[in-house]
């Protein structure tokens, strides 16, 4: 969209535009037109003393967003889910499930696109951790990113999948546009959802997304989060030489790969708990976990290689066997309230004679004979 569709929105937006375009702000709530909370990067949610100047007034606001986004708003469809034009995120809801005018968040993203370098900077992890992504990318490995909300899951994508040589193929699969991958010679396909505006219209999900995808023989397919019934097919892919990354909610490793069984199992794959678990076991060969902790700083946790499965334990009903590559070391807290501890980087993964013969590929000093 033009940079007048970024102005007509901020207009509409005056009360809130001074944190619109204030680079520290990440997210905004609004609940109703007398209650405003900012969260700024490495902050909490406060409130502000901002105001619309009545729940008609942002009502306006919101449906005129709806119709420059050109998504319908209204009593039949009260809610809003789309990305503004600079990549923002906005959701909102009005009457009848929300009364007071209406409902709004708003995910900001940095002007700045993060680097592994910042993540580094950051606290995230340290330049072992980042040579073991970088590792596992050059070995096309699949790779599943777990984490919670705001836990920093997409920022980590996007810095895998800016690790990807520039040669390959990359196609990539959005319900909205986050994934934003360097460098002017890119051979990249972004695809993103279609949502049905009117009763009329057909809409295009992720499922038929990553079909499509599929046909574009991509290297690499990137679906920036997994939730639905599109698993299946990207399960399918993963299992058939497709390199791949995606983004999925859980709060560990092991949950990761639980919950991607779950999807594939919802989206109606017909298969047995073994036979499924096995295919699972097979198309992810990283998990990598990133937490955010109680002073909001966000962290890899862990990134497991996946062995397969644990006959030993259950041969009807093996759980999965995961392999520790990384992991952060938690020693309590500051007076200040900061997150203490180191990294370390545990074993070598099964794969490391593969990733010796990619050419001048990063080795972790650790792996190093």
């Amino acid at each position: 969209m033009s940079g007048l569709t970024v102005q007509v929105i901020r207009q509409y937006m005056a009360p809130i535009k001074e944190l619109l375009d204030d680079e520290h702000v990440t997210d905004i709530l609004i609940y109703g037109p007398d209650e405003v909370h900012v969260r700024r990067t490495g902050k909490g949610y406060e409130r502000t003393d901002i105001r619309w100047p009545d729940a008609d007034d942002l009502l306006a606001a919101v449906r005129a967003i709806g119709r420059i986004v050109k998504r319908n708003i209204n009593a039949d469809q009260p809610i809003l889910d789309s990305r503004l034009p600079d990549g923002s995120r906005v959701n909102a809801i009005i009457s009848p499930c929300f009364e007071r005018g209406a409902c709004v968040s708003i995910r900001l993203f940095p002007k700045k696109r993060l680097t592994a370098d910042d993540l580094v900077g950051g606290g995230s992890l340290d330049a072992e951790g980042v040579a073991i992504l970088q590792a596992i990318v050059a070995s096309g490995k699949n790779v599943l990113v777990s984490g919670g909300t705001g836990s920093g899951k997409t920022t980590l994508l996007n810095v895998l999948a800016g690790m990807i040589r520039p040669d390959q193929v990359i196609v990539t699969v959005e319900d909205s546009r986050e994934i934003q991958i360097p460098g002017e010679n890119r051979i990249w396909a972004a695809l993103e959802a279609k949502h049905a505006v009117r009763i009329e219209d057909t809409p295009v999900g992720l499922r038929e997304l990553v079909k499509n995808a599929l046909r574009m023989n991509p290297t690499w397919l990137i679906v920036g989060e997994v939730r639905g019934d599109e698993a299946v097919d990207l399960l399918r892919a993963f299992n058939t030489g497709h390199c791949g990354a995606g983004t999925i909610h859980a709060n560990s490793a092991f949950d990761a790969l639980l919950a991607l069984e779950n999807l594939v199992r919802m989206g109606g794959r017909d298969a047995g708990v073994l036979a499924l678990k096995e295919q699972v076991a097979r198309a992810i060969h990283t998990v990598v976990q990133v937490n955010q902790f109680p002073d909001e700083s966000r962290k890899v946790v862990e990134i497991m290689e996946v062995e397969g499965l644990d006959y030993d334990i259950s041969p009807a009903h093996p759980p999965y066997r995961l392999r520790p590559l990384y992991r952060v070391v938690h020693k309590g807290f500051s007076r200040e309230g900061q997150v203490t501890g180191n990294f370390c980087v545990e074993q070598r993964p099964a794969w490391i004679e593969e990733l010796k013969m990619v050419p001048d590929a990063p080795m972790p000093t650790a792996w190093r004979d």
